[in-house]
């Protein structure tokens, strides 16, 4: 299992150093290993890279890893990453986040599932937004447990006052 870190780390270093140097670097780099890729670019509207691995354990649990990021030359930013698992008897779980920024607001949002191996799920995603100009901001919440599915959500405005949301 230690290769996937070592392959992710790896690849986010690429990446790293193309985000450190956008303001002339142009060109693309690709990284390929035994469980695993990734990928840079940058150009004048910014730079990006991504990097993905999947790796079998002793048990025979299957994992595949992923992540991305950017930033673009006007400043916006965000990155993504998420892992799943799916093990011999059935059970599978996945998380996942993803954030972005940037002159118009900011979002971010991270999820989990399970599957359990008796079919049995349960499911949770957290969401928040926040809009540059104007302040108002949402956050919500889903859960999904056997099918029953909850949400939550509220609004605010830059004063963090309660406001309806549309």
């Amino acid at each position: 299992m230690t290769k996937l870190p070592t392959i992710l780390t790896a690849a986010a270093a690429l990446a790293a150093t193309a985000f450190i140097s956008t303001a002339d670097a142009k060109g693309t780099l690709r990284v390929r290993g035994q469980n695993g890729h990734g990928a840079a670019a940058a150009g004048q509207r910014g730079v990006a890279g991504r990097a993905a691995g999947t790796v079998v354990a002793d048990d025979g649990t299957v994992t595949r890893t992923r992540g991305g990021g950017f930033m673009g030359a006007n400043g916006a930013r965000g990155a993504s990453a998420a892992t799943t698992s799916v093990s011999p008897d059935g059970t599978v779980n996945r998380q996942a986040g993803a954030a972005t920024s940037g002159a118009r607001g900011s979002a971010s949002s991270q999820g989990a599932f399970t599957r359990n191996a008796d079919g049995t799920t349960y499911g949770t995603r957290t969401t928040n937004a926040t809009n540059a100009q104007t302040g108002n901001s949402y956050s919500g919440s889903t859960t999904v447990d056997n099918g029953a599915v909850s949400h939550t959500g509220t609004c605010t405005n830059a004063g963090g006052e309660v406001i309806p949301c549309r």
